[in-house]
């Protein structure tokens, strides 16, 4: 079997799965792994050090965000942070009424699931053919007792960037809290929270060259929402557990990165995207991007006519060619993202996600295109079932 080679290329094409650590992160924060090891709640000097990295870290991250100190809780990821948010409302409105979209996060709609079981109403918002989901079919999905509305800023898995701040204004001028689950955003969308409609937000490290095991929660202030952790009183009470002094000063440093553009920046990311793009087209013209509108400038998932996406996967892996079929849940199944989009289950299963990020360059469009030219087989006769693309 030939191979793609792929010297001194970077392959990686899964940064919305999790991205490198930066090393400019490890070094700042690595002290913390072990030197200062102390417990950040303890009263002797050893604690005192890490207690004062962690506030230091909360304070340089919420001038990044736009919001205050006080307004951001640290938590083990966006999932944690997602179910904060959301279990965390209930808890203080009793049978409250949730609106999701359907192409949330699993740690979105399996909580919501949750709470569905435990007595609440929930209504899931199906998104347009083009993947992004109309404020107007929120607007009409919200009710005199609903108490939160979640709607992410960008799909992980599209790439469709959501209309957020128009469904954070109308859950305003309806009193209803906006949940925003801002993950896969992060770093590719701009964010400014002073300025921005969401009331609770959840992001995460390993998508911006932090560590895994860290993320944050925003609870805007006068945002009523409970503890999801109960503990020993550590964050104002707002998340029991020992803190983790090396994520917090990681994910700072990233943040603080993003900010002073030592990150790509979103047009380099989008030519490169849009070369991808154009060389697959070219070489598969039954190709079918999946999704219409405004993308994260990193983000392309394609259906390939004939193939299943999981297998593959795997073809591509054997070149060191790292990429995505339905998002993290590489089973073989429809991604519940595109079935929501209407797309018919042969052309989800055929589906890959291209996300591309720091260390990727024209080299690395290259020998992705090259190793696709090797391992997708000669589209049939039958194309797809027309629908959300371009």
């Amino acid at each position: 079997m030939q191979r793609a080679t792929s010297s001194a290329v970077d392959l990686y094409l899964d940064y919305n799965g999790s991205t490198p650590l930066a090393p400019e992160a490890l070094e700042v924060a690595f002290p913390h792994l072990v030197e200062h090891y102390g417990n950040p709640s303890a009263s002797h000097p050893l604690g005192a050090v890490p207690k004062a990295a962690i506030e230091r870290a909360k304070a340089e991250s919420a001038a990044v965000l736009g919001c205050g100190a006080g307004e951001l809780v640290h938590t083990s990821g966006g999932s944690e942070a997602n179910n904060h948010a959301l279990l965390g409302a209930a808890a203080l409105r009793p049978r409250g009424h949730f609106v999701v979209s359907a192409i949330e996060h699993k740690s979105v709609l399996s909580t919501v699931a949750e709470l569905e079981r435990r007595g609440h109403p929930v209504t899931r918002v199906l998104p347009r053919e083009d993947g992004a989901v109309s404020s107007a079919d929120i607007a009409s999905a919200l009710r005199s007792d609903t108490a939160l509305v979640s709607v992410m800023g960008a799909n992980n898995e599209t790439g469709v960037v959501q209309p957020y701040e128009e469904i954070g204004a109308l859950c305003r001028a309806r009193g209803v809290l906006y949940h925003c689950d801002w993950v896969c955003a992060l770093g590719k969308l701009d964010l400014d929270l002073s300025r921005s409609t969401i009331d609770l937000l959840s992001i995460g490290a390993h998508k911006l060259y932090g560590p895994k095991g860290i993320g944050l929660a925003y609870i805007r202030r006068g945002s009523a929402v409970g503890p999801l952790i109960h503990g020993c009183g550590q964050q104002d009470g707002a998340r029991g557990g020992t803190e983790n002094a090396f994520g917090a000063v990681a994910f700072a440093k990233t943040l603080s990165m993003l900010a002073a553009g030592a990150l790509p920046a979103h047009a380099r990311l989008a030519q490169l995207r849009d070369s991808l793009w154009e060389g697959i087209r070219q070489r598969f013209p039954d190709a079918r991007r999946n999704g219409a509108g405004a993308f994260l400038p990193n983000t392309l998932n394609v259906a390939f006519e004939g193939e299943l996406g999981i297998e593959l996967l795997k073809k591509l892996g054997a070149h060191g060619v790292c990429v995505a079929a339905g998002a993290a849940a590489n089973t073989g199944a429809p991604s519940h993202v595109l079935t929501a989009m209407g797309l018919p289950p042969a052309r989800a299963r055929a589906s890959l996600r291209f996300s591309l990020g720091r260390h990727s360059d024209e080299r690395t469009i290259e020998a992705t295109l090259q190793a696709l030219s090797l391992c997708v087989r000669t589209p049939s006769s039958t194309a797809f079932v027309q629908g959300a693309a371009h």
